[in-house]
């Protein structure tokens, strides 16, 4: 058992933990925040690692889109993207992330059926998620 921590960078106050299989799943959705497209990376556990696997985005807008040689494009058959295969290990198992507000980015954590809107809870924060032992 695995325990996915998202915890205030600043200070290492807890937000949020979620135990895990050794080979989970989840998702963080947000919304873009100049054209307020719903974006989705999806994460999973691998061999230990925190893994992102693969990106959906409805359109390429700013800051967003496919980088030649990480994944493979593929359209989702509905005007939007699929970045396929990303497969990159995150450095030291921790993703660092500045959670937007809520009703502008909406950053959401969700993990089978649970869902942990991390906007609503810290708002402007910077946090960090990480992947460890209970």
């Amino acid at each position: 058992m695995l325990v996915l921590s998202v915890d205030l960078l600043d200070g290492g106050d807890s937000v949020v933990r979620i135990p895990l299989d050794h080979e989970q799943r989840w998702i963080l959705v947000w919304q873009h925040s100049v054209t307020g497209i719903l974006v989705q990376d999806y994460f999973a556990v691998l061999e230990g690692w925190m893994v992102l696997e693969q990106s959906h985005m409805p359109s390429f807008d700013a800051g967003l889109g496919h980088i030649p040689g990480r994944g493979r494009l593929e359209s989702d058959g509905d005007h939007g993207y699929w970045v396929r295969d990303i497969d990159e290990r995150i450095p030291g198992n921790r993703f660092v992330l500045r959670v937007g507000d809520e009703g502008v980015n909406d950053h959401t954590l969700i993990v089978g059926d649970e869902q942990v809107n991390l906007s609503r809870l810290v708002p402007r924060r910077r946090v960090v998620m990480t992947i460890g032992a209970p």
